[in-house]
Order: C-alpha cells, then structure tokens, then sequence
C-alpha cells in the first residue's frame, strides 16, 4: 500500500512541477470533453494486490492504450492480427484468472495465477488445499460459488464496460472490436460446451497444491448449486451431473445467447434519435453465487456531456425472480478539468444468497467518482493527467466487480491519463 501511496504522491508532484509558469489562457483552453480518458486504479478497497474492479478497469485503460498504439504503428490487418494473438495467448486469460484469484485474496486464502495459454492447463489458479477449499465451501457458500464464476463475472463487466464507452462516443468500436469480440466467445465458449458434452479438466493432479481451485467453472458451479455438501471433489466433468444440472447447464446455455443482443456486435456504436441525442441498448446474462442473472441496459448520450446509463436486472436462483435495476451519470464535466461520475443500484435478492432460498431481502450501492486534470502549458495541452477519488457504499448483497459481499464503505484512489481523441 505505501508504494501506491507514494506513486499517487509523486504524480501529484510532478503536476505540480509541470503547472509552475502555467499560462492561465492556456489553461482556460483545456476541454476535457475533447480528450480520451484513461482511468487507473492504483488503491482500492479492500487493500488488496488487486481487487476484480481494479483488474478490469485497469486493464481496459491499458488494453485501449495498446490498441491505439498498435493502430498508429500498422495497418489495420496487421493489428487486428497481434491484438488478437496476444489477446488469445495472454491477455484475456490474464483478467479471467486474476478474478478468480481475487476472490480468495479476499477471504486472506493465498494463491497463485498462472494465466498463460501454453500453461497446464491453459490458465489457472493453484496453490490451495483441498481442505482450506472444502472450509471455504462449508462456512461460506455464497463466495464458494463465486470463486468458480469470478472469471466469467469479470469477463462479463469487462464487454459491459466496452459497450458503455462505445455507446457514449468515448472509444472508436475499431479500437475495442478484437477484445470485444474474442471476450464474448470466450463467454459463449463457456456455457454453450454443455451442448457437446465438452470436459476440459482431464486428470486431477496428485499433488493438491498444484491443482487448478475450481476446475471446469461453469460445471463445477452448477454441480455445488444443486449438490453444497456432498463429498468434496475439485473437478467435475459431464458424466458427473445429474439430469436436473444438465437441465440447467442447458438452460445458462440458452441464456447466454442474450450476450448477442447488442448493436455493437455488428459494428454499430449507437442510434441518433435526433441531432442532440444518441442511444444504445442490450442485454447480457451471466451466472451469479445463487444462480444467474439477465440484464437490460440502455444508455443516452445527449449533446455529448450528458452520458445516462440505467439497467434493469432479473435474478433467478432455484425458486424464485428476484429484482433489481440502477442508474448513472457517467462523467460529467464541471468546468474544464473536473469530471464526475456517479451510480446507484437497488436489489432484491435471496435473503441469504442461498440458491433455494424463497425470501427475498432488499439493499443497495452508490458509487461516486471525481476525476482533476492537473493541466501544463501550451506545449502540452494534448495530454493531461488527473487526481483521482472513489467512494462507495453498500449494503450486504452481491454487486458485480465487488468482491466484498458484506456491508461496505470502500474508497478508491487513482489517476487518469486524458488525451486528444
């Protein structure tokens, strides 16, 4: 944590530096409307190596960069063809398998990511007991469930937050389009080998230590919904389930084919309502620690500083609906170098998480962030960098990216870089 600290102290130092002999009419010329913004989470909360917000945030800021970088170094064939390779071989098991690490570094349970596709096992996480795992399943079922669904979680938020910054004209669909693309069939590859009866665990390692934590994840996941206390066994495989979880291996099978529903799958960034207002809408699906999720979200752009996203959200666990929904204003500017942002969600959902549970128990989240640009002079009014806060509040409950099920005060600190689009 100090380390970060005195990173966020040393950008601030050096602003400082860069403002002396600030020109205040090139100040007053700075637009941060004008710019791209590339937010970066240096300390969150819990203090952790890295929670899965910071991941996925993180690494988009830095996947954008990439791909900015790459588009003014080659032809687009050319860097279509790297992104996709790096994105295939390293990048996106990266953020797959640090979620699932994650969420044991959230309960203090070491570990250790290998996200590599040339590894074992085409990346994991290892490093774990059987029983440090079986106690996890025991005494807190909820997040024994997440474990095996952190990755796609993270995934899923990840192709969320592009659609976001596609719809609100705050990233280029061909910057994106690659990472995009691949993390939504990585997604469909996941839930749709039910189909064909894919197993992908093969043998389970005699060495505990050296076993991946969950094995095949959405298998695993739905086997522990339907079966939480039967004979501790890390991997599962087809021939494992039962009819009723191929049932419902089927049915998320079904469900996620609502990823599609999107325009940027076929290239469209959003709809102009008139010359003022732009929309886009979709839908997403992803499992949960007590079952799965739908989503319906829209987002607004108007004359291109009011940038509006709201959702709707349908839980389902074993017995019953359960609803939830949120809204957002995405950032807003105040003045030239202050930007701000904020989101509130409400829920119902399982009172204790449980996949059969039948009462439901309501709670929320707000979030708030403010982003200052520190500006230098003329000479550099094509980049800024900014100081950056986060806050957040929640009741108990599961908010996706959250790792921390249980009421939460959080505070976030960051820097982001902004230059010219």
């Amino acid at each position: 944590m100090k380390g970060k600290l005195l990173l966020v102290f040393g950008m601030f130092l050096l602003s400082v530096v860069s403002l002396k002999g600030e020109e205040k009419d090139s100040v007053r010329s700075f637009s941060i409307s004008q710019k791209s913004v590339y937010p970066f989470i240096i300390q969150d909360s819990p203090a952790l190596v890295f929670t899965m917000r910071q991941i996925d945030e993180d690494y988009l800021s830095g996947y954008r960069i990439y791909s900015r970088i790459l588009g003014e170094c080659f032809s687009p064939a050319v860097n279509y063809a790297i992104q996709a390779v790096t994105g295939f071989l390293f990048l996106i098991p990266l953020t797959h398998e640090e979620a699932h690490r994650s969420i044991l570094s959230g309960k203090n349970i070491g570990s250790v990511s290998r996200p590599f596709f040339f590894s074992q096992r085409r990346g994991y996480v290892y490093g774990v007991t059987d029983a440090t795992l079986k106690n996890l399943r025991d005494s807190d079922f909820p997040t024994y469930s997440r474990l095996h669904g952190a990755g796609l979680e993270s995934d899923y938020m990840l192709t969320h937050r592009e659609e976001e910054l596609i719809a609100f004209g705050q990233e280029r669909f061909g910057t994106l389009a690659v990472e995009y693309l691949m993390r939504k069939a990585m997604i469909f590859q996941y839930y749709l080998m039910g189909f064909v009866k894919m197993d992908i665990d093969g043998d389970e390692e005699k060495d505990e230590l050296l076993r991946d934590i969950v094995g095949n994840d959405i298998y695993g996941n739905i086997r522990h919904l339907f079966r939480p206390t039967m004979n501790f066994q890390r991997y599962t495989r087809y021939a494992d389930l039962t009819s009723q979880e191929i049932w419902y291996l089927h049915k998320m099978g079904y469900r996620s084919l609502l990823n599609l529903a999107n325009l940027n799958i076929i290239g469209i960034p959003n709809i102009s309502l008139s010359a003022n207002t732009n929309i886009n809408f979709g839908m997403g699906h992803i499992m949960c620690p007590f079952g799965d999720f739908i989503d319906e979200n829209i987002f607004v752009q108007y004359r291109k500083k009011l940038l509006l996203e709201t959702y709707v959200r349908e839980y389902q666990n074993n017995q019953k609906w359960f609803m939830a929904g949120g809204i957002g204003v995405k950032d807003y500017p105040i003045g030239n170098k202050f930007i701000s942002s904020v989101n509130l969600h409400v829920w119902n959902q399982p009172e204790n998480l449980g996949f059969n549970d039948t009462q439901g128990k309501f709670g929320g989240a707000v979030e708030w962030v403010g982003r200052y640009f520190l500006v230098s002079g003329k000479r550099r009014q094509n980049s800024a960098v900014s100081l950056d806060m986060g806050l957040i509040y929640k009741t108990s409950g599961y908010l996706p990216e959250e790792i921390v099920m249980q009421e939460h005060f959080g505070i976030r600190i960051g820097a982001s870089i902004a230059l010219d689009k």
